[in-house]
C-alpha cells in the first residue's frame, strides 16, 4: 500500500519511428509523458489527421452512425494520404446525397410556409400575377395582431385600404393596397401596428385557391423525393457503419498520437522524449516500444525520492481501502516523496460514520445498495457505501438498533458487565448505571465522541511529526504546534483536566504545569530561533507578535478541533431521535401494539427517509471532520496525478 514506485523512461530514435514509438506508449497504458518544452516544427506544426477526422466525424453524425470506440486492426490506412484516398468516392457520394437532401428539405420547408399562409387568403379572387404587376398601386400581404385591427379606425385620413380575409390564432390575415407615392408612409404605419409582411414567391399563378392546389402538388412530390433520399442515405449509412466507425476510431487514435509530438524534442533527424512509468511495468513498456518501433532505444532511470518534486503520483492500495482514494485526491494528492494517507482516511472515515449512523438493518441495506451500484454502474461512491454499511451495522449491534427497533438486540448499556465497567472508567462524570434508552446515556455518548476526537488529533500530530523527521525538518518536527511540543502540550492539558474532572486527581501540579505545559508553549513561541539552533542554519528574524499569534491560533485550534468531534455524538442521538419519531408516527411506540399494514408502510417510508437524509448528512460531516480536523494537521497534498497516455473517446 502507498505510493507506486516510478521509473523515469527515456526514449529516443530516428524521426521516422516517432509515431510508432508514441503508439506503443499509448497502447501500453502505463506511460506518463513529460513535456520537454519543445515542439517538433520540422515535422510540421499542423496535425495532418485533424481535418480528415473532423470531416469523417461530421459525416458519421449526419448519417446517424454511432461515434464509438471500434476495433480498427483491419483498417489498412496509415498516412493522411491513405485516409484521403479512402474518403474519395465515399465522400463524393455522401456530398452528392447530402446536397440533394438539403436542397429538397429547404425547398419543402419554404413551400410549406408559403402554403400555410396562402390558406388564409382564399378570399382573394384576383390572380397573384396581376396584383403583383400593378403600376400605380402597391400590394402588401401579411398579418397583424387582432387587437391592433381596431386601431385602424383612428386613422380616418389613411391613404391605404386594408382588406381582411381571415382571423386565426390572435391574428388577422389580409392585404393592404396603397398608392406608390404613399408606400413609405403606409409601411411605417402598418409596421408600428405590428403588421408582419409576407413575400410570396413570384411563381404563384392564378388566384389563392388555384395557387394553393398547385403548391400542394409540388409539396407532395417533394415529400416523396425527401423520403426517397432518406432511404438512400439510410442504406448508404448502413453499408458504411462498421467500416466508418473503425476508420473514425483509427483517425482519432492517429490524430491524438500526432498531437503528442508537441511534447517531443526533434533534432538532426532524431527524436527524444521521456516520461514516467510504474517500476513494475517498465520492462513491459520498454519491450513494447523496442518491438513496435525500429531502431529506437529505451532507457530506464530509477527515481530518487530526494529529487522527485515533479514525479507524478499513482496511489496503490488494497481492495478494502482503494475506494477512499477519491477523498485523498479530492483534498490533493501527496507528493512523490510523501506518504499516502488513504488507509488512515479509510479507517477513520468508516469508524466515524459507523458511530454516527449505527443501525444493523439500515447499515446492511446501504451496504447491499452499494454492492448493487458497484456492479451496475461506475459510481465511485458505491464501493464506499458498501464498506460504510458494514461499519454502520457493527455499531448498530452496539446500540441494539435494527431499523430503529431497539428490542431485537440487547444494546451495550443493557449489558451490565460491560456498561458498569464503562461507568467506572468515566469516574465522577455522573453516567447513569441503568439507562433505559440511549438518550439517558447521552453524556457517555458525547464523552466517547470527544475521546475519539482527541485520539484522532493526537495520531494526526504524530503522523505530522514522523513526516517532518523523515524530511529532516527538525525544527518543524520538534517545535511546531503539530510537532513534539504540540503533542506534549495537548496531551498534558487533556490528561490534566480529564484526570481532575473524572477522578478528582490533582494532576495539574506546579512541576507538571511547568514541564509539560509552560515548557512546550515556550518551545512553540521560540520556534524560529530554536529551529535554527538544532539545524545549524541562520536564524530567521524573530517576531514576538507573530509568535504570539501562532500560540493563540494553536490553542484555539486545539479547542475548536476537539469540540468539533462532539458532532459525532450529536448524530448518534439525532439518529435515535429520528427513529423515535418514525416509531411514533407508525403507531408502534406503545409496547404490545398490533402490527398493521399501515405501521409497516410507515416504518419502511420512515427508514428510507432517515437513510437518505441522515446518511447523506453523516457522510458530509465525517468528510468535513477528515478535511478540517484531521488532514489539516499533517497533510499538505501538492502532488500531480499519474496520467497514462490514452486516446480519449467522444
Amino acid at each position: 500500500m502507498g505510493i507506486e514506485k516510478m521509473s523515469l523512461i527515456s526514449i529516443d530514435g530516428p524521426a521516422k519511428a516517432l509515431d510508432a514509438a508514441l503508439m506503443a506508449c499509448c497502447e501500453s497504458g502505463c506511460f506518463h509523458i513529460v513535456s520537454n518544452g519543445a515542439v517538433a516544427r520540422n515535422l510540421g506544426d499542423q496535425n495532418p489527421y485533424a481535418n480528415i477526422y473532423a470531416r469523417v466525424r461530421d459525416m458519421a453524425i449526419n448519417l446517424k452512425i454511432p461515434v464509438r470506440n471500434a476495433d480498427f486492426e483491419g483498417v489498412e490506412c496509415e498516412t493522411a494520404e491513405d485516409f484521403e484516398n479512402y474518403l474519395g468516392d465515399i465522400g463524393r457520394r455522401y456530398d452528392e446525397l447530402n446536397e440533394q437532401y438539403a436542397a429538397v428539405d429547404k425547398s419543402l420547408r419554404e413551400h410549406k410556409e408559403t402554403d400555410a399562409y396562402i390558406m388564409h387568403l382564399h378570399g382573394l379572387d384576383e390572380p397573384f400575377s396581376e396584383l403583383f404587376s400593378l403600376k400605380y398601386v402597391k400590394m402588401r400581404i401579411g398579418r397583424m395582431p387582432l387587437d391592433n385591427e381596431e386601431k385602424l379606425k383612428y386613422y380616418a385620413n389613411k391613404c391605404f385600404i386594408f382588406q381582411e380575409f381571415e382571423k386565426a390564432a390572435d391574428y388577422v390575415y389580409g392585404i393592404y393596397l396603397v398608392p406608390v407615392q404613399y408606400v413609405e408612409f403606409a409601411d411605417e404605419l402598418m409596421t408600428s401596428l405590428g403588421f408582419e409582411r409576407t413575400r410570396l414567391p413570384d411563381y404563384l399563378e392564378g388566384d389563392a385557391e388555384l395557387a394553393d392546389k398547385k403548391l400542394h402538388a409540388v409539396i407532395e412530390e417533394e415529400e416523396k423525393e425527401k423520403i426517397r433520399l432518406e432511404k438512400e442515405l439510410a442504406y448508404f449509412a448502413d453499408s458504411l457503419s462498421d467500416d466508418l466507425s473503425a476508420v473514425l476510431s483509427k483517425l482519432k487514435y492517429k490524430s491524438e498520437v500526432n498531437d503528442l509530438r508537441k511534447k517531443v524534442v526533434i533534432s538532426s533527424g532524431r527524436f527524444s522524449f521521456s516520461g514516467y512509468c510504474p517500476a513494475r511495468d517498465s520492462k513491459k513498456l520498454r519491450t513494447a516500444v523496442v518491438k513496435n518501433a525500429k531502431n529506437v532505444q529505451c532507457a530506464e532511470i530509477p527515481v530518487d525520492k530526494k529529487h522527485a518534486e515533479d514525479v507524478p503520483v499513482k496511489l496503490r492500495n488494497n481492495f478494502f481501502t482503494r475506494p477512499f482514494e477519491m477523498f485523498t485526491k479530492m483534498y490533493g494528492l501527496p507528493v512523490y516523496s510523501g506518504f499516502d494517507p488513504t488507509p488512515y482516511v479509510a479507517v477513520t472515515y468508516m469508524l466515524m460514520f459507523g458511530i454516527m449512523f449505527g443501525d444493523v438493518g439500515q447499515g446492511l441495506v446501504i451496504s447491499l445498495l452499494g454492492l448493487i451500484l458497484s456492479k451496475k454502474t461506475k459510481n465511485q461512491l458505491a464501493p464506499i457505501m458498501t464498506r460504510l454499511g458494514i461499519f454502520s451495522a457493527l455499531f448498530g449491534c452496539v446500540y441494539g438498533s435494527v431499523f430503529g427497533i431497539e428490542t431485537l438486540i440487547k444494546p451495550i448499556f443493557h449489558r451490565e458487565n460491560i456498561w458498569f465497567g464503562i461507568c467506572d472508567l468515566m469516574g465522577n462524570l455522573g453516567i447513569p448505571r441503568h439507562p433505559s434508552t440511549i438518550f439517558q446515556a447521552a453524556t457517555a455518548v458525547l464523552i466517547f465522541a470527544l475521546f475519539v476526537g482527541i485520539v484522532l488529533i493526537l495520531i494526526s500530530m504524530i503522523l505530522n511529526t514522523i513526516k517532518n523527521f523523515k524530511a529532516k525538518k527538525l525544527g518543524e518536527a520538534l517545535f511546531d504546534v503539530n510537532g513534539v511540543a504540540g503533542i506534549l502540550l495537548y496531551a498534558s492539558i487533556v490528561i490534566g483536566f480529564g484526570g481532575s474532572l473524572m477522578y478528582g486527581l490533582e494532576i495539574m501540579t506546579v512541576p507538571y504545569v511547568i514541564c509539560l505545559i509552560v515548557l512546550p508553549v515556550a518551545c512553540i513561541f521560540f520556534k524560529a530561533p530554536l529551529s535554527a539552533l538544532v539545524t545549524g542554519k541562520k536564524a530567521e528574524k524573530f517576531s514576538v507578535a507573530e509568535s504570539f499569534i501562532g500560540i493563540f491560533e494553536g490553542a484555539l485550534s486545539f479547542l475548536s478541533n476537539t469540540m468539533s468531534f462532539l458532532r459525532i455524538g450529536g448524530f448518534v442521538l439525532s439518529h435515535a431521535g429520528f427513529m423515535l419519531v418514525v416509531s411514533q408516527l407508525a403507531g408502534a411506540s406503545q409496547p404490545g401494539a398490533p402490527i398493521t399494514a399501515g405501521m409497516v408502510i410507515a416504518y419502511i417510508i420512515g427508514n428510507i427517509l432517515v437513510m437518505g437524509i441522515e446518511g447523506l448528512l453523516s457522510g458530509i460531516q465525517v468528510l468535513r471532520l477528515e478535511f478540517y480536523e484531521v488532514f489539516s494537521r499533517f497533510y499538505d497534498g501538492g502532488g500531480s496525478e499519474f496520467t497514462p497516455l490514452a486516446v480519449k473517446n467522444d
